[in-house]
């Protein structure tokens, strides 16, 4: 278990549960680590080491609805999470290249099922995969602060190299951006506050993905862009 180390701080795997919790004492091996509020201190306890979790996906990519997972902010933020692609190929390193503002990367994991609007689903799996891609992007982005104005370009990494129209894919974006929402990074995600998401292609990684790319605005800027 060594993800779990004294100080850590860990949160709920369950979007509908704020509770974080700092790793208060804890030896290898043990059963059970000794736990408090991560912002308070109080109500130690001690707590299974099966209920904290080293990611808030399981192996296959899927969002864990149970337990508790280190913070993102702990390992690495948005903005510095690697490219997973083939070897020599990276994505841009900057998307907003020469633009002001600050910028955010959410990479959800790879191989998670995407919704595309040529397929016809039954509308419970597209709930539930709609359901997974929001749930991912709103583990993805805990370490973006709330932010006012932003414009995001999402995009779509394949599994290879054929042609393929990015726009298809909106409906995951779609999701993603609901995902931002409900982590608090966007109050709503109506034309006021958000542009885009404009849809890109990246180069090829194992088992695709997607990536959000996400620019602070200022007032000025987004009113110019309502103008247009």
């Amino acid at each position: 278990m060594t993800h779990i180390k004294p100080g850590r701080i860990f949160a709920a795997c369950d979007p509908r549960d704020s509770i974080r919790i700092r790793i208060e004492q804890y030896k290898p091996g043990d059963m059970r680590a000794l736990v408090a509020d991560a912002a308070t201190g109080r109500r130690r306890r001690l707590m299974l080491v099966s209920a904290l979790h080293a990611s808030a996906f399981t192996n296959a990519g899927v969002p864990r609805r149970s337990g508790y997972a280190p913070e993102t902010t702990e390992s690495a933020p948005p903005t510095a999470v690697p490219p997973v692609g083939v070897p020599g190929e990276e994505e841009p390193a900057d998307w907003f290249e020469g633009m002001p503002g600050r910028q955010f990367r959410v990479a959800l994991p790879p191989r998670l099922t995407l919704l595309n609007a040529n397929q016809r689903l039954h509308h419970h799996r597209r709930a539930e995969i709609t359901r997974v891609l929001r749930r991912a992007a709103w583990a993805a982005s805990r370490a973006v602060p709330p932010l006012e104005r932003v414009h995001i370009i999402g995009v779509l990494h394949p599994e290879d190299r054929q042609r393929r129209d990015p726009a298809n894919w909106y409906p995951s974006f779609k999701a993603c951006v609901d995902g931002l929402v409900d982590q608090g990074v966007l109050a709503d995600d109506d034309h006021t506050r958000v542009v885009g998401p404009d849809m890109r292609m990246g180069h090829v990684v194992e088992g695709a993905r997607l990536v959000l790319h996400i620019r602070d605005l200022t007032p000025a800027e987004m009113a110019a862009d309502l103008r247009k």
